[in-house]
């Protein structure tokens, strides 16, 4: 039995996430980070993110984060500085060496999503990202 439209098209979703997730794991561990310390330090790069911030960006309970910016902390990829509006909330910054090493993850995974991309035309690969850039603004809440 053929599986229904939408069915197909959940199940080709995850596949996707699965392969992301996948190359996500694989350059995060090359640098010795977990895949959500690795998002953590991509969201600090651009967005210089409060706590409760990234809990929502990493969809996770905001009690997890403190131990995740400990770990980044003691490692020296990250400081904490408190909101010059808010002065209860901190923000987690980059340090020098998370920037390097935020930059050496990102660059893994563009060289990675490039090569296996590579060999499509340039108007598959165009209508990918149109389809891409519509079904995450579908998922966004």
């Amino acid at each position: 039995m053929a599986a229904a439209p939408d069915d197909e098209l959940v199940e080709t979703l995850i596949g996707v996430f699965r392969e992301i997730d996948g190359l996500f794991s694989t350059a995060s561990r090359q640098l010795g980070l977990t895949p959500q310390q690795a998002q953590l330090l991509c969201f600090a790069q651009h967005l210089q993110p409060s706590f409760g911030e990234l809990a929502t960006l990493l969809h996770c309970d905001k009690t997890n984060i403190t131990g995740l910016v400990d770990r980044l902390q003691r490692r020296g990829l990250l400081t904490r500085q408190p909101d010059p509006n808010d002065r209860r909330m901190s923000r987690v910054l980059l340090t020098p060496q998370g920037e390097a090493v935020t930059d050496q993850f990102q660059q893994a995974i563009n060289t990675t999503l490039t090569t296996r991309f590579s060999s499509w035309p340039s108007t598959q690969r165009d209508s990918l990202v149109h389809l891409l850039q519509s079904a995450t603004t579908a998922l966004r809440p």
